[in-house]
């Protein structure tokens, strides 16, 4: 649509959110900002009234993306990987927490996870196998060519984590899938890698996914027992 800055002002994505958070931060803190920059060029920039602290979260899979959420940010969101692989994607908090260390801030990551659960295995699994045979095999396969065309790409970068997924759908996180038992056990393991400080949830029936996780699955995990639940 021509709305595509091109590839020199994508790669410098990180440098010009760094401007605007330091722009911002200023503001927030002390009301006011002068800030002279390659992107922004503030004078005598007013903001009133001022709010309370505002955490950020940043979305950085590459290593890149990491390093800015490790000094500005104070959580950052990353994808999980995988069908029943809960810890298949260590290593991603694990380089949040290098560049956090890096930066000597305290910054975890909240990995991102879709839950398609059911009373046993089996029918989590009926579910799942429906979901991929009746995906648009050619929309899908579009999507991924695009991932495809990234003209630098790495290793850590979400393009490459989509082109690594096992399954033709669902292939921007990681999926959980079985009895409320198993996904609360797999749940458990997620939460217990090193640099996890939240798990982000969607599921493949949004209403019922999230009555099932609060009556069902949560009770079940560990990492959630010190949670009451209400009567």
């Amino acid at each position: 649509m021509g709305l595509w800055p091109g590839d020199g002002h994508f790669g410098k994505r990180y440098d010009y959110s760094t401007e605007y958070v330091t722009v911002m931060k200023k503001l927030w803190e002390a009301g006011h900002s002068d800030f002279k920059g390659e992107y922004f060029q503030m004078d005598a920039c007013k903001l009133s009234p001022r709010p309370k602290r505002v955490p950020l979260v940043a979305a950085g899979q590459s290593d890149r993306g990491m390093e800015f959420a490790a000094r500005h940010c104070d959580f950052n969101f990353a994808l999980g990987e995988g069908v029943n692989e809960p810890t298949k994607a260590a290593a991603v908090p694990a380089r949040m927490l290098e560049h956090a260390e890096r930066a000597g801030r305290d910054v975890g990551s909240y990995m991102l996870y879709m839950v398609v659960a059911d009373e046993t295995d089996a029918a989590a699994l009926a579910k799942w196998d429906l979901y991929n045979e009746g995906a648009d095999k050619d929309a899908l396969a579009h999507l991924l060519g695009k991932a495809a065309e990234d003209t630098a790409p790495s290793a850590t970068s979400m393009a490459a984590a989509i082109q690594r997924s096992p399954s033709p759908v669902n292939f921007n996180m990681g999926t959980l899938v079985g009895s409320h038992a198993n996904v609360a056990r797999m749940l458990d393991e997620v939460a217990a890698m090193p640099g996890v400080k939240g798990i982000m949830l969607t599921f493949d029936d949004f209403l019922q996914g999230m009555d099932a996780f609060g009556t069902r699955i949560q009770p079940l995990m560990a990492c959630r027992s010190h949670v009451e639940l209400a009567a």
